[in-house]
C-alpha cells in the first residue's frame, strides 16, 4: 500500500466520520492523481513501443 491508498483511506473515514467536510473529489484527489500518472506512464510506455516498432519497420525496408 502506497501512501496515496493510506491517504485516500484516511481521508474517506474523516469524511464519513463527518470529521472533515470536503466535498468527495477532494477525498479522492490522491486516487486521481495516482491513478493519472500511472495512466501516463501507461502512455509513455506504449508511444515508446509503437516508435520502436516503426523503426525497426524503416530499418527491415531498407
Amino acid at each position: 500500500m502506497g501512501i496515496a491508498e493510506v491517504l485516500t483511506i484516511v481521508f474517506v473515514v474523516l469524511k464519513l466520520t463527518n470529521v472533515i467536510a470536503w466535498s468527495w473529489w477532494l477525498v479522492l484527489l490522491p486516487e486521481i492523481i495516482s491513478f493519472s500518472i500511472y495512466a501516463l506512464i501507461l502512455v509513455m510506455k506504449l508511444v515508446m513501443v509503437m516508435i520502436a516498432v516503426v523503426a525497426v519497420k524503416k530499418r527491415k525496408e531498407l
